[in-house]
Formats: C-alpha cells, sequence, structure tokens
C-alpha cells in the first residue's frame, strides 16, 4: 500500500493527499521514536552558532542589511511587514490523478479564473480593474476552498490544508539556497527541502495564486460584528503586468506588491 501523506502545502499554504491512511499515521510515530533516539547524543553536545540568527539580528537592530530587506528599499530592512500582493506558491500531493475539481489543473492554466470575466465578478463581486488576464496561469486562493470541498464530494476522508505565514517563493528560495549551499534553481517548483522534492509517487503538483483581498481600507465595528464602510477604500484584484505573471518574474512596478 502506498504511504503518502495528505497535503497540499502552499507558501502561505498546503495540502496533503486525501488517501492517506493509518499506516502513515504509524509509521511516522515509529520514524519519529527512531529520530528522537538518534537525536539524544547530539541534544548534549554544544550547539554551533546561528548565523542566520546573527544576521537578522543586526539587521533588526541597525534597520538595514547588506545581504536582505523586506520591501523595494534596500536601505530599510522592515519596509514591508504585513501583507502583499505577491503570488504565493501552492504545494499538493495526491491531487494529480484526481478527478476534476481536486485536480490543480482544474483552477491553472487555461482554466484560471482570472482569464474569465464572470468568474472574476463571481469571487470579487465585480470586475477589478487591469486583472482580467488571457494569459494567466495562476489560481485565486479562493480555489483552495473549491479543492478541498471537490475531495470531499469524491469521498475523500483526509483532507488537510497547511498554510504557512510569510512563507512566499522568495522567502522559500533563500531558505533553499542556505540548505542547499548552492543556487539549485531560478524558478518554478524548487529543489532541497523536502516538500519539494515529495512526488507522493507521482501525484503531486506545484502552482502558484493570487491573494489579493476583496477590498482595502475597510472599518469593522468588532462588538457589533459589522463592516462599516462596505467596500473599503481600495478594490481588490492582481495586475500581472505591474505584480508579475509569476512569483520569480517581477512586474514593472516595484510598489506594486505592497500597495
Amino acid at each position: 500500500m502506498t504511504r503518502y501523506p495528505p497535503v497540499f502545502i502552499t507558501n502561505d499554504s498546503a495540502f496533503f493527499n486525501p488517501e492517506a491512511t493509518m499506516n502513515f499515521a504509524v509509521s511516522s510515530s515509529l520514524l519519529s521514536l527512531v529520530l528522537l533516539l538518534n537525536l539524544a547524543p547530539v541534544l548534549a553536545e554544544k550547539p554551533t552558532e546561528d548565523y542566520i540568527r546573527k544576521i537578522q539580528t543586526a539587521a533588526i537592530k541597525n534597520k538595514k542589511s547588506p545581504i536582505a530587506h523586506w520591501g523595494f528599499d534596500p536601505d530599510n530592512y522592515t519596509q514591508w511587514s504585513t501583507h502583499s500582493l505577491r503570488l504565493i506558491p501552492v504545494y499538493t500531493f495526491g491531487t494529480k490523478n484526481g478527478v476534476p475539481g481536486y485536480n490543480l489543473n482544474s483552477y491553472t492554466g487555461k482554466n484560471s479564473v482570472y482569464r474569465d470575466k464572470k468568474k472574476l465578478e463571481t469571487i470579487y463581486g465585480f470586475l477589478p480593474e487591469n486583472t482580467l488576464n488571457p494569459k494567466a496561469k495562476y489560481l485565486d486562493q479562493t480555489n483552495l476552498y473549491d479543492i478541498q470541498e471537490a475531495a470531499l464530494k469524491a469521498g475523500k476522508k483526509n483532507i488537510i490544508l497547511f498554510v504557512f505565514d510569510g512563507m512566499d517563493w522568495q522567502t522559500t528560495r533563500a531558505a533553499a539556497l542556505y540548505y542547499n549551499g548552492a543556487d539549485k534553481y531560478k524558478s518554478g517548483r524548487g529543489t532541497g527541502f523536502h516538500f519539494q522534492d515529495y512526488t507522493a509517487d507521482g501525484s503531486s503538483q506545484f502552482g502558484y495564486m493570487v491573494t489579493a483581498p476583496h477590498n482595502d481600507g475597510s472599518n469593522v465595528d468588532v462588538n457589533g460584528q459589522r463592516v462599516l464602510n462596505a467596500g473599503g477604500k481600495m478594490r481588490g484584484g492582481y495586475n500581472a503586468k505591474k505584480g508579475g505573471p509569476n512569483p520569480w518574474t517581477p512586474g514593472d512596478d516595484k510598489k506594486y506588491l505592497i500597495g
């Protein structure tokens, strides 16, 4: 019997194969025990210096870093610290051979909602400006719900979604550079980490999604559970020309992604 976890991972999100069994759970427990036994001697050793933490600590203190920065200003280490319009990677396992609906291809390429005016209007409630794109290959974050719903209707029992806060394509590549000790990829799924290299017997897929909000600038009444200014101050959407057609290809407006 094939044993692989049911996850869809995105670098802000992730899923696992809906057909995982109890055998996987048992195997995982045994593996954990083996790892703990193997790690016991290591834990007693003096830890080595955490070089990355040292760099980050200095950058926070100095508000500037010679090697990294968040945002478009290299002289400001934390210019951006909230949600951005970056296209976020999606890694799925157990979906490639699935029926239409929970196969990732149902929402990417020619099936992208960003190629369809009516589907965009359904998601946003209006047609976002400069968002309709006949060449779009990306899915929308709401399609993660569609995938899970389709898997449930197909009788899948173990449907798991993992969301990694801030783990976008650039951050993942930076971590892979350090982990691999080499620059092994400049586009696509990537390699080096288990979730990148694990194929789940050929059932894994990779894509990237738009995470644009419906709108920005909404004021809410928490006690009354009400939105005080429906529609906010700025409508949502994704302009591929400004933001880029995929996570590794920059658009023509470096300020666009952080608003």
